[in-house]
């Protein structure tokens, strides 16, 4: 009897650990789930950054002192997705009548803005590009350092989407 029972305890037990096998086996089946993922893109900024010096260097004193030309590098960035182009104008921040400073093809005065760059469309992120400025002073008197101040002004286009 105790043979018979030492048998049925390991037959027993044995199915009791093969019934626990088959149940932790079922359980490592499960192969399926659920994740919910949120997101907002928002509405960035819209910002100008031009060099902030351009030297054009020394000439002597002469009747018409021809500085000649320097690129200025200009970054339009936009972030903002609502527009569509852009216009940048310029202006002198202080008067001076022997100096004549140009920015492409545009005269810049000290009262008035003068458009000196128009793209009809951007990409959304930074555009960058660069304009001619042209320095001469004509009937200058004295020899000394000149200094001019260029004030930018960024105007946004048209309110559509921008390219991605």
């Amino acid at each position: 009897m105790n043979k018979l029972m030492k048998t049925g305890s390991v037959i027993c037990g044995g199915m009791m650990a093969f019934s626990f096998v088959s149940s932790v086996s079922a359980a490592d089946n499960n192969t399926n789930g659920e994740t919910t993922v949120n997101s907002e893109i928002t509405q960035g900024e819209v910002t100008l950054a031009v060099d902030a010096e351009t030297n054009f260097g020394s000439k002597e004193l002469a009747p018409i002192v021809d500085f000649g030309e320097k690129d200025i590098i200009f970054k339009v960035t936009d972030y903002s997705g609502t527009t569509n182009g852009y216009t940048i104008t310029a202006k002198l921040g202080d008067a001076d009548t022997t100096r004549s400073l140009r920015i492409g093809t545009s005269e810049l005065s000290n009262t008035d803005a003068t458009e000196v760059v128009a793209e009809a469309t951007h990409d959304v992120g930074e555009n960058e590009g660069s304009v001619k400025a042209a320095l001469k002073y004509t009937g200058a008197t004295e020899t000394r350092a000149f200094t001019s101040v260029i004030n930018w002004e960024l105007t946004k286009a048209s309110t559509t989407d921008i390219a991605e």
